[in-house]
C-alpha cells in the first residue's frame, strides 16, 4: 500500500513555501507572504504562481510591504503554527486572562501569527486597561499577587513546542536566579577564608584573594580572576603580548618570578576565570591567527570565524571525451579538408599572437611547457569554481550565524546578487551628476539651472538676469555688444579680428558629455579604489556614451593599445581554457 500523507504534511509543505519566498523577497513582510498563502482564495496556486505574481508586481512598479528588521533566516514565531499549538496557546491564554472576552483574545493572537509570548504582553497591557479588570479588582479587593506577571508560570501545557517556548522565557531569571547565588556564595566563601586568616597573594596585582578565585600557572604562580580577565582583553583587543598562540591561552603573569616565568595558564583555570563572551573572542583570536599563518587556500565566512578550506580536488583528463572529440574532427576532416585547414590556421595565428613574441625573449626552454600549464591550471580552476559555486554558506556549529555570503565580494547573498553592485553604483552616479553638471548652466541670482535646446547664446533667466551661455559671463548693460560683431563668409569658423564670443555657436554636447565622464571616473577611481578582489572597468556606457579612464594624448593612446592587445590575449587564454575545462574530470 502507497504511504498515507500525515496530517503535518500540509504546515511543512506551507512553512516551506514560506521560506523560499522570503530567501527570494527578504525584504519583503512576512505576515504578507503568509496570507499569499495561506489565503483562501490562493489555496491552490503553486509556489511558481506566487513567484510569478510577486515578480510582475515588483515589475510594475508595486512595492511590497517592507519587512521589520533585517533578519536573514526566518524565525520561529514567524512560521505557520500547526494546530496543536494554537489550541494551547488559546487555552492558556483564556484561562490567564479571565476578565478578556473570547474575541479580543483571538483578534489578539490573529495580529502575532499566534505567538505565546507576543500575544500576552498585548494583553497584558490590555488587561490593565478594562474597565472590567478595574472594577472587579476594587469589587472583589483582588491583590496584586493574582496580576499577570510579567514571565508566565512555568508547568506542562499538553503541547512541547509552547513548552519549550514557556522555558525559553523563563532562562533570564533563571540566569538572574544563579548569578545573584554565586555572588552570595563568592562573599560568604571570602569571609570565611578571611576570618581564618587564609588568603592568597596574587603575584600579578598583590591582592588577597580566597583558593577558589585564584588559577595557577604550569609552574605553580598564583594569579586572580581579575587579572586573568584584564590579561584577556588586553590580548584580544589590545596590543600586548599576554597571549601565546602556539598554545592558546594566557602567558604567565608574574611579575615578581627570577628569571622571568615562561609558562602558560592551563586552558581549563583560564575558562573558568573568564565570562562566555571574552572567552569565545580570545578563541576567535587565535583561530583567525591560525587561518592566517596555515598557508591553505581559505573560504572564510565575513559574519563570524568559521573558515574551511577550498583546496582544489585531484583532476584528471578524460580521454574518452579527448577520443571521441579527436575521432570527430578526423572525420569532418576527411570530408571537408579546407575547413579543418582554415581552423588549424586560425589557431596556429592566435597562439601565434599570444606567445610569439614572449616566447623569443623568453629566457627559459621550458616556455610552451610553462604556458600549457598555465592554462591548465586555470581550466581546473574554473571548472571548481563552476562545481563549488559561488554562495558559501557558513555551517557555524554554535547556530550563531548560518548566513550566506558570496564568495567573490564577500557581500551577504542575496537573491539576484550581484558582485561589488554598491561600487559600481557609486561610481555610475558620480559620472552621471558630473556629466549633467557639464552641459547644465545656473543662474547665480535665484539659482535656477538650465540647458539650451536652441537659439542664441544670449539667455535670460525668469528672475531678470542675462547671461553668457558660452563663458557665463552677466550681460547686463552690455547685451549683445558681448558677441562678435564683425562678419564671416562660413558661419561658426573662427574671428580673425577678435576673441569674443560667438552668438550663435553651438556647443557639441557629446564630446563635453564624453570628457566629463571621463574626468569624472578618473577622479572617483583615484579617490576610490575600491575593495579587495573588485577591478575597476576600464571602459563602461552611461547615457549612451563609452568613457575610457585614459585620456587622448600619445600616452593614453598607447596605453589604450596596449590594454587592448592584452584584452585580446586574455580572451584567447580564456578560450583555449575553456576548451581544456571540458575534458577535464575531478576525482571523487
Amino acid at each position: 500500500m502507497p504511504p498515507t500523507k500525515t496530517r503535518a504534511d500540509p504546515l511543512r509543505l506551507r512553512n516551506q513555501c514560506l521560506d523560499a519566498l522570503h530567501e527570494l523577497f527578504p525584504e519583503a513582510d512576512v505576515g504578507d507572504l503568509r496570507y499569499r498563502i495561506n489565503s483562501k482564495f490562493q489555496e491552490h496556486v503553486e509556489l511558481t504562481e506566487q513567484l510569478k505574481m510577486l515578480l510582475e508586481q515588483s515589475q510594475m512598479g508595486r512595492k511590497l510591504k517592507t519587512r521589520v528588521g533585517n533578519n536573514e533566516t526566518l524565525r520561529p514565531w514567524e512560521m505557520f503554527r500547526s494546530e496543536e499549538y494554537v489550541k494551547a496557546v488559546e487555552y492558556h491564554l483564556r484561562k490567564e486572562f479571565k476578565s478578556l472576552s473570547r474575541s479580543t483574545i483571538l483578534g489578539v493572537m490573529a495580529e502575532n501569527n499566534n505567538h505565546f509570548a507576543k500575544s500576552r504582553t498585548v494583553l497584558i497591557d490590555i488587561n490593565r486597561k478594562s474597565w472590567r479588570h478595574k472594577i472587579t479588582s476594587w469589587i472583589f479587593l483582588r491583590p496584586k499577587s493574582e496580576e499577570p506577571r510579567a514571565i508566565p508560570k512555568l508547568g506542562p501545557t499538553g503541547c512541547k513546542e509552547l513548552d519549550d517556548e514557556l522555558w525559553e522565557l523563563g532562562a533570564p531569571g533563571r540566569k538572574e536566579q544563579v548569578d545573584s547565588d554565586f555572588a552570595l556564595a563568592v562573599a560568604m566563601n571570602e569571609k570565611e577564608y578571611d576570618s581564618m586568616n587564609a588568603l592568597l597573594e596574587c603575584e600579578c596585582c598583590f591582592g588577597d584573594y580566597a583558593f577558589e578565585t585564584m588559577v595557577a600557572c604550569c609552574d605553580g604562580h598564583l594569579f586572580c580572576h581579575t587579572c586573568i580577565l584584564n590579561a584577556a582583553k588586553e590580548g584580544v583587543y589590545g596590543q600586548t603580548t599576554s597571549l601565546m598562540r602556539e598554545r592558546g591561552t594566557i602567558r604567565c603573569l608574574s611579575s615578581i618570578a627570577d628569571p622571568p616565568c615562561g609558562g602558560y595558564v592551563p586552558l581549563n583555570l583560564v575558562s573558568q576565570a573568564l565570562p562566555a563572551d571574552i572567552l569565545r573572542a580570545m578563541e576567535d583570536k587565535f583561530m583567525e591567527d591560525d587561518i592566517t599563518h596555515c598557508g591553505l587556500p581559505i573560504t572564510k565566512c565575513p559574519f563570524c570565524m568559521y573558515a574551511e578550506t577550498d583546496e582544489v580536488p585531484d583532476w584528471t583528463i578524460r580521454r574518452g571525451a579527448a577520443y571521441a572529440t579527436m575521432a570527430v574532427t578526423l572525420f569532418i576532416a576527411s570530408a571537408n579538408f579546407l575547413l579543418v585547414l582554415l581552423l588549424a590556421l586560425a589557431a596556429l595565428f592566435a597562439l601565434s599572437y599570444i606567445y610569439l613574441l614572449e616566447a623569443v625573449s623568453a629566457p627559459n626552454a621550458l616556455y610552451f611547457e610553462q604556458v600549457v600549464s598555465k592554462l591548465a591550471s586555470r581550466a581546473v580552476k574554473q571548472k571548481h569554481e563552476k562545481t563549488r559555486g559561488q554562495m558559501f554558506r557558513c555551517r557555524n556549529d554554535s547556530g550563531t550565524c548560518g548566513r550566506k555570503s558570496c564568495r567573490n565580494c564577500g557581500k551577504e547573498w542575496k537573491a539576484f546578487h550581484k558582485c561589488f553592485e554598491n561600487e559600481e553604483e557609486a561610481l555610475r552616479i558620480c559620472v552621471e551628476n558630473a556629466m549633467a553638471a557639464a552641459i547644465k548652466r545656473t543662474c547665480p541670482t535665484c539659482g535656477t539651472s538650465f540647458v539650451k535646446s536652441d537659439g542664441c547664446n544670449k539667455l535670460t533667466c525668469v528672475c531678470g538676469y542675462v547671461m553668457c551661455y558660452v563663458c557665463r559671463a552677466d550681460l547686463k548693460g552690455v547685451g549683445y555688444k558681448h558677441f562678435c560683431q564683425h562678419f564671416r563668409q562660413v558661419p561658426g569658423t573662427p574671428c580673425a579680428e577678435c576673441d569674443k564670443c560667438d552668438l550663435y555657436v553651438q556647443e557639441d554636447e557629446s564630446m563635453v558629455l564624453k570628457l566629463a565622464g571621463e574626468q569624472a571616473q578618473a577622479e572617483w577611481l583615484s579617490k576610490n579604489p575600491g575593495v579587495t578582489g573588485w577591478k575597476p572597468p576600464q571602459r563602461q556606457v552611461i547615457a549612451g556614451y563609452t568613457l575610457k579612464t585614459n585620456g587622448g594624448n600619445i600616452t593614453g593612446t598607447m596605453q589604450s593599445l596596449k590594454e587592448q592587445s592584452q584584452s585580446v590575449k586574455e580572451l584567447l587564454e580564456q578560450v583555449f581554457s575553456r576548451v581544456i575545462e571540458k575534458y577535464i574530470e575531478f576525482k571523487m
